[in-house]
């Protein structure tokens, strides 16, 4: 932010020389502790050698006798405690190659330059000091490390010349003054575990000089010397450090509300599409979240496509996509999974990288808010009827169910199922109950509330019940703090009532039709689409069918009224031939019966696409001989341009199966323009578009 005000000028010149803060939050987080890291990839080994320092302070109200710090890329160990976004395709005894595992060795630590005792296990570095850490009082770590980097899709790994770099250093963790110890967790298989405080980060990275860096923080400088390159980057106020990076990235790049944004992509087929769709996209989610809740804490954002699989990922700053697909012709009310993943992941920069919490302990609090935040989005920027909304992606999902209470920690949940259902479907739910408890002034104001009061701290379920309980009183902390700590949670309060479960259907079926329509042109779905619009239907009821043809004609009708009534909400008028007004001949129409004795098909037939009644029915130029056929087709009603018919044409001379209940439901075949049954030794169906 940019600071006009001559009388401000002192004091900021004061506040950046002593403060890492950003200039646009200026609240007071405390000592921060500084890493420093130097390393250099081996591209041939797939390793890097490191070398990091701390230095550390001791701001807890205890004296420290052992400093404990992560490590993770210990968990690429073993495939049973390789962190994975899901677990498709891995049943039962699954052995990897060497390649495919992943390793951190510590070759030496030193404290204030003297060589300490410490041990390295179950992904944990424990550093036994010679005499205890006042509090307030400073030390210097330093270690050397190597890591082996895994082949494979997952978070940390390498793939088509693609490195991935997450969790991947010797983190400092975090020390419990109530418990009086240090967090030693691993990092859990089910769901995430990131838990750490904010840090600055000063690191030096060699690497191939091709090599395109996609970091935490910003590049500062770069430096190529012979066949390498060193880049000095630097972040500040972050919780973690990562980096993607490939020989083969291209850029994007925008900015937004003085953020930028990038966007790193391989080449391929209709990448820079996808990419630069994706980075809008997370333009418009940035733009909204610093309107909603608060302002983006940092100055620069980036995407970048790897080879992750199942799903993608937050780190500070930057967003961990797996391989991007082509998206091509998708209307707004449809939203593909891909866009909703990439807002989903830049809303994580607010609630996990802006407000930290022990994602091990309670996953609730991060991700349920950020699947409630992204439907929110949606709702917001594309409506209350989108696919991707909180109507569909919640309201819709309520049903009673067994599961854990909401604050339950990830090595509670008994497998990869019952996690995602409790935490992505069930935890989402509490927001919006929240929200419908205490209406939309108050829930905005409790999301800007606990953003303001926790951004660049570490927030409890505690804190956010105390926050709820700031703005909309004791009442309703108490009754949300009931949701959250009892299992089985439902909130019957916010399903959606029949009416708007209607509404839903209406307007989603009408975006379906429009978009087949705008695609195709006239299909048999626009008749369906003129009824949802409010235009009448009249079905010409045919009285001179076989006895088994009229009983199945009344089911047919039976059935098609009770669906459009049931689902929609609309009702079909239904008319005698003999009886058919002038005024009922303007309105849509669907004709039905037998082509030769039908007084309707015989005066419109020469005037439709398809003459059921001609020798021959052509199609494309291809010539179809007219016997034992019968069909059905969509086109303008000759009796009136602007209004539709679609006629329903048996053959005579044999009885129809109940397969044409479904074959001529305009329900069911919405996207295309006629089906022809040919009726013989072989039947055969044809069907699609005529024009």
């Amino acid at each position: 932010m940019k600071v006009k005000s001559r009388i401000l000028s002192l004091f900021l010149a004061f506040f950046i020389i002593f403060s890492f803060i950003p200039i646009s939050f200026a609240e007071n987080v405390g000592d921060i502790n500084e890493y420093k890291i130097d390393i250099k990839l081996n591209h041939n080994e797939k390793i890097l050698n490191g070398k990091e320092t701390l230095v550390f302070k001791n701001n807890y109200n205890r004296e420290l006798k052992e400093i404990v710090f992560h490590l993770y890329p210990d968990s690429y160990n073993d495939i049973k405690t390789m962190p994975a976004l899901s677990f498709l395709g891995i049943e039962g005894e699954v052995k990897l190659a060497k390649e495919e595992l992943g390793d951190i060795h510590i070759e030496k630590v030193l404290v204030n330059k003297k060589n300490i005792k410490y041990t390295q296990d179950k992904e944990v570095l424990k550093i036994s000091l010679d005499k205890p850490l006042k509090q307030g009082e400073k030390l210097d770590i330093s270690m050397d490390f190597t890591l082996k980097i895994p082949f494979g899709r997952n978070r940390l790994g390498f793939y088509e010349d693609v490195y991935s770099l997450t969790n991947w250093y010797p983190m400092l963790s975090i020390y419990d003054e109530k418990t009086g110890k240090w967090d030693e967790n691993p990092y859990h298989p089910v769901g995430e575990s990131n838990y750490s405080d904010v840090a600055n980060y000063n690191v030096h990275l060699t690497v191939p000089k091709d090599m395109v860096v996609a970091p935490t923080g910003s590049i500062i400088d770069e430096k190529i010397e012979g066949l390498n390159k060193t880049l000095n980057i630097k972040a500040e106020n972050v919780r973690d450090f990562v980096f993607m990076m490939s020989p083969k990235y291209k850029v994007l790049t925008k900015e937004i509300d003085g953020v930028k944004l990038y966007n790193y992509y391989l080449p391929g087929d209709k990448k820079q599409n996808s990419a630069q769709i994706l980075l809008d996209e997370a333009g418009k989610a940035v733009s909204f979240l610093n309107k909603k809740i608060g302002k983006y804490a940092y100055d620069e954002l980036r995407i970048a496509e790897t080879g992750l699989l199942g799903g993608a990922m937050e780190y500070p700053q930057i967003v961990q996509m797996g391989f991007y697909q082509p998206i091509d012709g998708y209307e707004e009310e449809y939203i593909p999974s891909i866009l909703e993943m990439v807002v989903h992941e830049v809303i994580h920069q607010w609630w996990y990288v802006g407000v930290g919490n022990n994602e091990y302990k309670e996953p609730f609090l991060d991700e349920s808010l950020t699947v409630f935040t992204t439907a929110y989005y949606f709702e917001n920027e594309y409506g209350k009827y989108n696919n991707r909304a909180v109507n569909m992606k919640i309201r819709r999902s309520i049903y009673e169910s067994e599961i854990p209470a909401l604050n339950s920690s990830v090595d509670d949940f008994k497998d990869f199922d019952s996690y995602v259902h409790t935490i992505y479907t069930k935890g989402p739910q509490f927001f919006e109950d929240l929200r419908k408890r205490v209406g939309e002034e108050k829930f905005t104001k409790i999301l800007q509330n606990y953003y303001k009061k926790f951004l660049f701290k570490n927030a409890t379920i505690v804190d956010l019940l105390n926050t709820i309980e700031e703005v909309a009183g004791k009442g309703i902390r108490k009754t949300m703090e009931v949701a959250v700590s009892k299992p089985n949670y439902f909130p019957q309060n916010i399903q959606l009532t029949q009416e708007e479960d209607r509404a839903m259907e209406v307007e989603n079926k009408k975006k379906y039709l429009s978009k087949k329509e705008k695609e195709n042109g006239l299909v048999v779905g626009s008749l369906i689409l003129r009824c949802l619009n409010g235009e009448e239907i009249v079905f010409v009821k045919p009285n001179n069918l076989s006895q088994i043809d009229a009983k199945l004609m009344d089911y047919f009708i039976e059935n098609m009224s009770e669906e459009l009534q049931q689902i929609y909400g609309l009702n079909i008028k239904v008319v005698e031939e003999n009886r058919l007004t002038e005024k009922d001949k303007l309105k849509n129409l669907i004709v039905f019966g037998y082509p030769k004795k039908s007084s309707i098909m015989n005066k419109i037939g020469p005037k439709l696409p398809i003459n059921p009644n001609s020798d021959e029915i052509v199609i494309n130029n291809i010539k179809i001989k007219n016997e034992n056929i019968s069909g059905m087709f969509i086109a303008e009603n000759p009796y009136n341009k602007k209004k539709l018919s679609l006629i329903i044409f048996l053959d005579e001379s044999n009885t129809q199966d109940d397969s044409f209940m479904f074959n001529y439901n305009p329900l069911y075949n919405d996207g295309i323009q006629f089906i022809l049954n040919v009726n013989g030794k072989k039947n055969v169906q044809i069907k699609g578009m005529y024009k």
